[in-house]
């Protein structure tokens, strides 16, 4: 079995990609519980206990307030797709912003200690890549990369030729980088750039009047008018509130949110699907 760690900046984005997977590449949600996931994983290695409950395991509670303790530590597994047909697991990860990348390395570190130091065939998962998704916000996909290159560079190896929706094959596990951004004419924006569209085709009535709400409304000191982000995350989940009062944006986009069909029809989530099954592996 093989693996794909899917980097991913917040909650709904990791919703976007299992959607996406879900709705285009074939793949169905992992109900496990997390000693029955394929080892190292779920069991073996990490002293016996598996890489995800060392992880759960490893914060001091003592050292933390309340409200962190009943959190797990970033970057955490947050959830799990499966595509049988490929034998291949995407394990949902929600990490810090693209500029904190020392406890995602950790991560990388410990797991590549964890599989390629032992014999093959020790572990039902043999070898994993890693997806990174971003937004570009308003440095755009080339500096985005840049970025990327320049903190992670030292661990996977050569990123030279690293681009936008493309996997590297010759680094130390296969890795690529998604970023979302508006168009090719404009490199610059956020992954809400195109939520927006998709939950206004499921409820054109109700996103027009969330629009027009939180426009009429709103005023410079606002935190909503902090970013062109900021005001559609809050329209998008103004128009879901009718459904999932209180819920946020990434229950709206959810399973149970937004219709299946938003997600077969949107072109940036085939895109995604597309990039995030074509992993480049070197096992047969």
């Amino acid at each position: 079995m093989k693996a794909v760690l899917v980097f991913c900046e917040g909650r709904h984005d990791v919703v976007f990609a299992q959607r996406s997977l879900g709705a285009h590449s074939g793949c169905e949600w992992v109900k496990k519980r997390i000693p029955e996931l394929p080892s190292p994983f779920g069991q073996g290695g990490v002293a016996n206990r598996g890489l995800i409950a060392t992880r759960l395991e490893q914060h001091a509670l003592e050292d933390l307030t309340i409200q962190a303790a009943v959190n797990p530590p970033l970057p955490s597994f947050e959830s799990i797709v499966e595509n049988s047909t490929t034998d291949t697991i995407f394990f949902m990860v929600r990490a810090l912003g693209k500029g904190q990348s020392a406890p995602v390395l950790d991560l990388l570190r410990t797991l590549d200690i964890t599989i390629t130091d032992e014999p093959a065939g020790t572990f039902e998962v043999s070898e994993y890549a890693a997806a990174f998704l971003f937004d570009a916000n308003s440095e755009g996909v080339t500096s985005t990369l840049a970025g990327f290159r320049e903190r992670y560079g030292p661990h996977f190896g050569d990123l030279s030729n690293l681009e936008h929706g493309r996997w590297l094959a010759e680094t130390r596990v296969p890795v690529g980088c998604f970023v979302f951004h508006r168009s090719a004419q404009d490199p610059t924006g956020t992954i809400e750039d195109h939520l927006a569209p998709m939950v206004a085709q499921a409820w054109p009535e109700r996103y027009a009047e969330a629009n027009g709400f939180i426009d009429d409304n709103r005023d410079g000191d606002d935190e909503v008018s902090g970013s062109g982000s900021k005001r559609l995350k809050a329209i998008i989940t103004v128009t879901g509130q009718f459904n999932h009062p209180g819920d946020p944006m990434s229950i709206i986009i959810g399973w149970r949110g937004l219709p299946s069909a938003r997600f077969e029809a949107s072109p940036l989530s085939a895109e995604l699907a597309g990039f995030l099954s074509q992993a480049p592996w070197s096992a047969p």
